[in-house]
């Protein structure tokens, strides 16, 4: 089912950081990938109508999967991707303000830190964990957006994005979430949590590729892209060099995608999103079930201290050892044939990732190990 995980003692427990392939998806990236790179060539056939229909697949299984119309999409190469988007899509003046928290990815606080440096922007960070109560205090008259993930990476909570986004949207500003650790995690229905732009990956929980992703922008919501070009034009034939790219852009999310994209690695996204589909809620609450065992299993030890709320949230389970750094944890795990990651500082925690293709056996044994450190 997973060829990375096949004929190796080793137990994953890191799909948040990247999470393996299947066979189907490898399967769909080679057939897509053979066709494009040869036939398709040889044979006279229409290349460019097999890249668009590779596209405009990913687009509609990952808008499945958000419950969003394929047309509020574009394909990215990262979560990080589309929160750059997202953050240089405003049009920014000095003295304008974002609120974020501190306790997020840098593939989100980077972005919004370049902001400051290039447009004069203040970033108010909030101190986790996050509440739109919270949120809400940090904002002012000159709060033009508010960015946050969804699922918050160093523990699993879960945040109030329709709490949050509602709030925004009174004081007329925009969200921007960071779908990282969410999408594949836990059922997303990004239309229902009302934000304006939501960017994930597929290489994480989704279980497909590196290098694609997608970017949610809300229809109908007047931001521009800073990346722009063949593929961002609605129709590339009609736009001539003297007469301007406006009237030529499309009106959806796709005017956010500029250039050619792999082919292999949108029909790989497809068939990973749509999986995660079919599974469905049901796949979503085996993935809790199994944190909630490890949660288990750990909290019943004295030197253990959990960091991710009970009852489980989603699938990242994060504690700390006592007496242990959690870079030496992760390592000394490693040794044990446990992959894991650590958190950095500030939040000094020992992350695991419970999918679905890990089994309790690999929960009970993990737990063992990090009793023995």
């Amino acid at each position: 089912m997973f060829p990375a995980l096949a004929g190796n003692s080793y137990v994953y427990l890191n799909s948040g950081g990247s999470g393996p392939p299947s066979r189907e998806t490898i399967g769909a990236m080679r057939e897509a990938d053979d066709l494009c790179s040869g036939p398709a060539y040889l044979e006279g056939t229409d290349f460019y109508a097999h890249q668009r229909d590779m596209y405009a697949r990913a687009r509609e299984a990952a808008g499945h999967l958000l419950n969003a119309a394929p047309d509020s999409l574009a394909l990215t190469q990262s979560t990080t991707h589309g929160m750059n988007l997202g953050a240089f899509a405003l049009d920014w003046e000095v003295g304008d303000e974002v609120v974020s928290s501190r306790s997020e990815h840098p593939g989100c606080l980077v972005p919004l830190h370049a902001l400051e440096r290039r447009y004069g922007v203040r970033l108010r960070l909030v101190e986790p964990p996050i509440t739109a109560e919270k949120v809400e205090a940090a904002m002012t008259p000159k709060t033009r957006l508010v960015s946050v993930s969804h699922v918050d990476w160093t523990t699993g909570e879960v945040l109030p994005l329709e709490e949050i986004s509602a709030l925004a949207r009174d004081r007329d500003a925009l969200t921007l979430v960071d779908g990282a650790q969410s999408v594949g995690n836990i059922p997303v229905d990004v239309p229902a949590t009302g934000v304006d732009m939501y960017a994930f990956t597929g290489h994480k929980w989704v279980l497909g590729p590196e290098g694609m992703g997608a970017f949610y922008v809300r229809p109908g919501l007047e931001v521009e892209s800073t990346s722009l070009g063949y593929a961002s034009l609605s129709d590339s034939t009609a736009f001539k060099a003297e007469g301007g790219y406006d009237e030529h852009v499309h009106e959806g999310a796709r005017r956010f995608e500029a250039s050619t994209m792999s082919p292999a690695l949108a029909a790989g996204f497809a068939a990973a999103t749509g999986a995660v589909h079919e599974r469905g809620e049901e796949g979503f609450a085996e993935i809790r079930r199994r944190a909630n065992l490890l949660m288990g299993l750990l909290e019943e030890m004295p030197r253990i201290t959990l960091r991710s709320p009970r009852p489980a949230r989603s699938g990242l389970v994060s504690f700390e050892v006592a007496g242990v750094a959690p870079k030496e944890a992760a390592e000394r795990l490693l040794a044990q044939e446990f992959v894991v990651r650590f958190i950095p500082e500030p939040y000094p925690y020992v992350r695991a990732s419970t999918h679905l293709f890990n089994s309790e056996e690999e929960l009970e044994a993990l737990a063992e190990a990090v009793n023995k450190l």
